[in-house]
């Protein structure tokens, strides 16, 4: 069973942050390579588990909190006999304010593309309670909607990406030298023109730079080309509108309203970014839940 808790700064219709519980039952799923652009927070709740990635599998225990950066492949692959409650908190590399961004230099800006070798998925409970804390308020903030609510989770958020540098070895301490041009606004056009043809030069014209020099540091601060990262962003948006029960479009539609001109290179892409087909996903929309 899941449950939306709240959704935050939406634009253009879609949540840059939303949080969601989910409770399951007892089971062996299938490893499939299930990844996004969104940054992902989860708190064990209660229950336990295994959470598979391409260089481990993790136990999953009460109190457990796991963190994935944008594009890297988990998933839950098993379900202990007692089932599994988790909460989960995603959020796009825009929801990040422009204002802290610009005080932090890059070294923030990129922090939910790529993470140290040093880092671990998984923190243990014992070692998680700054992390754990947060996301709780989060929570509550969401639930409770008091003056300045959004504000206020924008900030926990913000705190718990600073524990995650300070006190898990999330990142090294190297930064990058400034871009020179505002990647969040890259960041927002891409998302506004998604079903559009974007062009190389349309984006480097956003970014105020040479066309070279944009493709060029775009990879430097996600860890994937511009162009891997536009096709993630239209297979989620497709991802979505196959799992809706409110939207019956054919699969040339739905290839269409995410950017593809045809279901060929729709069906190549999904393929390779999910694992699994457009028709799987849509006879089946929990191949791809947590």
């Amino acid at each position: 069973m899941q449950k939306t808790i709240g959704e935050s700064i939406l634009q253009g219709g879609q949540p840059l942050l939303k949080m969601w519980s989910i409770d399951v039952d007892s089971k062996i799923r299938p490893y499939v390579k299930h990844s996004h652009t969104r940054f992902e927070i989860t708190v064990v709740n209660q229950g336990s588990g295994e959470y598979t990635t391409e260089n481990a599998v993790y136990p999953m225990l009460p109190g457990d909190v796991f963190v994935f950066s944008s594009n890297e492949i988990h998933c839950i692959t098993q379900i202990g006999p007692e089932g599994l409650s988790i909460t989960n908190l995603h959020f796009e590399p825009r929801y990040l304010s422009k204002e802290f961004a610009e005080s932090y230099g890059d070294s923030y800006l990129n922090f939910c593309f790529y993470h140290s070798e040093e880092f671990q998925n998984r923190i243990p409970s014992k070692e998680a309670e700054i992390l754990r804390y947060h996301h709780t308020m989060i929570k509550e903030e969401f639930l409770k909607e008091d003056e300045q609510y959004p504000l206020a989770i924008q900030a926990h958020m913000h705190l718990m990406l600073i524990d995650l540098l300070r006190n898990h070895k999330y990142r090294n301490t190297s930064a990058f030298q400034n871009t020179a041009f505002d990647i969040l606004s890259v960041y927002d056009y891409i998302e506004e023109h998604l079903c559009e043809n974007l062009t190389l030069a349309d984006l480097a014209q956003v970014a105020g730079v040479s066309p070279n020099y944009f493709s060029h540091i775009f990879k430097k601060l996600n860890g994937i080309t511009l162009w891997d990262y536009v096709t993630a962003k239209r297979i989620e948006k497709a991802s979505k509108l196959l799992r809706s029960k409110e939207h019956s479009l054919t699969m040339l539609e739905i290839a269409l309203e995410c950017g593809f001109n045809n279901t060929v290179n729709f069906n190549k892409a999904f393929k390779k970014h999910k694992g699994i087909t457009p028709s799987e996903l849509r006879r089946n929309p929990k191949l791809l839940s947590h």
